[in-house]
């Protein structure tokens, strides 16, 4: 993947890396080198969350007749060039072919016929937003999240994109609400829930009500769970399923209000939560540091409050690399 930076526009190199990104023996070496195109220009990371969209639609937009033609192609140009290796050509072909449907279908980022176009809402880094749709049902977006919502006569659907949101659904049995994210549905009447994709894995934390969650097909077959109240499932784009579990409900109820509610975390993983939130990033430079771990109720953001509390109850001093960059060091 050494040349994914030249010969190619960003689109064509968004679709390759989302073809490798899917397979399972990604390195951490890949996937920091595709950390660093996406960072390199908004047109990247542009490119990339499109892929991302027209790869999230449902199965019947890959078997479309123009998708198929352009995977073919694809898969053959593949082959004569003998550039790529293991087993994803297919995964390669399909999002290539996805460069060129975005030419035959324009921006609609070939959603099958039956599905209306959608619209965009999204939420920028530290910032929470609240969508009010017209069913009556509402929907926040935590920091940095961004979903489609597209209703028709049939069902309620919205896609989350990345990041992480809180649906509260109005109950019509007869109008279904589903919710789209790593090729996984979760559908709802009535119910407050949540769902956040982290990682490549898709997190579904049920509040109230009772939810079903079907996870992208494995070996054949789909998985399906039932969730009651206080409940949580996680699932990836390979169809791996976790069981039912209790989830993390303090935590789950805190973030809509702005508040980090955390139990026995480890530091690396509430400093990673925090920098979610705001523009000054918090980094743990000490290796031996990482196994400190912290409870409490912190404010989402707020790394000056947080700093201050790590100094006053650890060994911990911070070395100031920028505005936007600290380190957090060991105290001697």
């Amino acid at each position: 993947m050494a040349d994914m930076g030249t010969g190619s526009g960003s689109h064509e190199q968004a679709a390759h890396w989302l073809a490798r990104l899917l397979d399972s023996d990604v390195s951490a070496e890949e996937q920091a080198a595709f950390e660093h195109w996406r960072a390199a220009s908004p047109e990247n990371d542009s490119a990339y969350r499109e892929m991302e969209r027209l790869w999230a639609q449902s199965s019947e937009t890959i078997k479309h007749p123009a998708i198929l033609a352009a995977a073919d192609r694809a898969m053959r140009s593949d082959r004569q060039r003998a550039r790529f290796r293991g087993s994803w050509p297919l995964k390669i072909a399909l999002a290539a072919a996805a460069v060129l449907v975005v030419g035959v279908f324009a921006s609609r980022w070939a959603v099958v016929p039956s599905d209306p176009l959608g619209t965009h809402y999204a939420s920028m880094a530290g910032q929470q937003r609240t969508l009010h749709f017209k069913d009556g049902s509402s929907v926040v977006l935590d920091t940095d999240s961004e979903v489609v919502e597209r209703y028709s006569a049939g069902t309620r659907r919205v896609d989350l994109l990345h990041g992480r949101a809180q649906f509260q659904v109005k109950g019509d049995h007869a109008w279904p609400f589903v919710v789209h994210t790593q090729g996984g549905t979760v559908t709802a009447v009535g119910t407050l829930f949540q769902v956040r994709m982290q990682d490549k894995v898709a997190a579904v934390t049920l509040l109230e009500g009772r939810l079903e969650v079907v996870a992208p097909p494995r070996n054949g077959a789909s998985q399906t769970r039932s969730l009651t109240a206080g409940q949580q499932v996680k699932y990836d784009r390979s169809g791996q399923m976790s069981a039912v579990h209790d989830a993390d409900r303090p935590l789950a109820e805190g973030w809509t209000t702005g508040r980090l509610v955390v139990h026995d975390w480890r530091l690396s993983e509430l400093v990673a939560e925090m920098n979610r939130y705001s523009a000054m990033q918090l980094i743990v430079a000490d290796p031996s540091l990482e196994d400190i771990h912290i409870s409490g109720n912190f404010s989402a953001g707020d790394q000056t409050s947080l700093i201050q509390m790590l100094q006053q109850g650890w060994p911990i001093a911070v070395h100031q690399v920028s505005d936007r960059k600290v380190e957090l060091v060991r105290r001697h």
